[in-house]
């Protein structure tokens, strides 16, 4: 299904009035592409398909005043600048991922909420790609130690929704607090998250 392609998304006004500002540069999101170790299949198999996740294009804004020059070409960078201050993601969902009729299941809020935080910890080389991880003496990735989510209105499907995270809290560079948020057409919060990950001191 397409992904990072604007193409499906053109059509919706709302979005296609917010890809005009040009503070924000388009990225490829690595769990969309399938991997052999089987690393983000959620997204990129079991979610990628014309009923779940039919389209997605994701985008980050770069801190004004930030004394990296590099531009990430996906989220696998390792530098420990921050690269990104906010990502944003445009979803097309479709009706097989209802709980109740028309409405996006609870579970899936909260795991596109997990998605966006996440990939902006990965966007800010926090992460690294699986070779790096699984390296000898490698640090390990960091994991997801909450994930506070209030469910605000219902996320009518099948629809378009955005969205966001915004990097809030780093401390000691092992711990890092995200704000997610899942906006309609409107602007209106239909949901929001705080994350705090950790960086583990060992392996799990």
């Amino acid at each position: 299904m397409a992904t990072n392609d604007p193409t499906p998304f053109q059509s919706i006004p709302w979005i296609s009035t917010l890809l005009k500002d040009t503070s924000f540069v388009t990225l490829t999101i690595p769990s969309r592409t399938n991997k052999s170790s089987t690393e983000d299949s959620l997204f990129s198999k079991t979610l990628n398909s014309e009923t779940t996740l039919s389209a997605c294009l994701s985008q980050y804004r770069a801190p004004r005043n930030t004394k990296s020059k590099s531009t990430p070409s996906s989220p696998q960078s390792t530098t420990t600048s921050t690269l990104a201050e906010e990502l944003r993601l445009f979803f097309i969902l479709g009706s097989d991922l209802n709980g109740y009729p028309g409405i996006l299941h609870g579970g899936i809020v909260a795991t596109l909420l997990d998605e966006a935080t996440g990939l902006l910890l990965s966007l800010n080389g926090h992460v690294g790609d699986a070779s790096i991880r699984e390296a000898k003496d490698a640090q390990p990735g960091p994991v997801t130690a909450y994930l506070n989510t209030k469910f605000l209105r219902p996320v009518p499907t099948p629809g378009a929704i955005l969205v966001q995270a915004r990097m809030i809290e780093v401390k000691e560079d092992r711990k890092w607090r995200i704000e997610g948020v899942i906006r309609d057409g409107e602007g209106i919060v239909l949901a929001q998250a705080e994350a705090l990950y950790i960086r583990p001191r060992a392996k799990i």
